[in-house]
């Protein structure tokens, strides 16, 4: 048993270790990237009132307002329940990117508060978050 667990542990240490090195990489690859600057129109969106198991989409848009190209490196979120997609090529000055957030209200009750970070070569670091009071759906059980 405790051979198993071992093992396992040791599976999970390289893997961390490998995608570090990966993360690694982007971020070299980002900061050989000159710096612009970046806005965007709404950095908290309120989904409302939201049935606990319910799954909803919202896209935030950034505008790129500096004189480079902007890319982003990576999003990270504060919970598994949030799910992000983006586009990874460069985005011109005066474009936009878009950055579709999928969150999934499964397991959860009550007034939700979750953040991305969006890291790229931007001048200052842009956080976006989304917010939501989930409700605990109720079953109807007759006797």
């Amino acid at each position: 048993m405790y051979k198993l667990a071992f093992i396992f542990l040791m599976i999970v240490l390289v893997s961390c270790e490998a995608s570090k090195s990966n993360n690694n990489d982007q971020k070299q690859a980002t900061e050989k990237l000159a710096l612009t600057e970046i806005s965007v129109d709404e950095a908290i969106h309120n989904f409302g009132q939201l049935k606990a198991g319910e799954i909803v989409l919202h896209t935030f848009v950034l505008t790129n307002t500096g004189n480079n190209d902007f890319v982003i490196e990576s999003l990270e979120t504060d919970c598994g329940c949030v799910t992000t997609h983006f586009n990874r090529q460069p985005v011109k000055p005066g474009e936009n990117a878009l950055i579709e957030v999928e969150f999934n209200t499964a397991g959860l009750v009550g007034r939700e508060y979750k953040t991305i970070e969006v890291l790229g070569n931007s001048k200052e670091l842009k956080h976006l978050a989304i917010f939501a009071q989930v409700e605990n759906e109720l079953i109807d059980i007759k006797y």
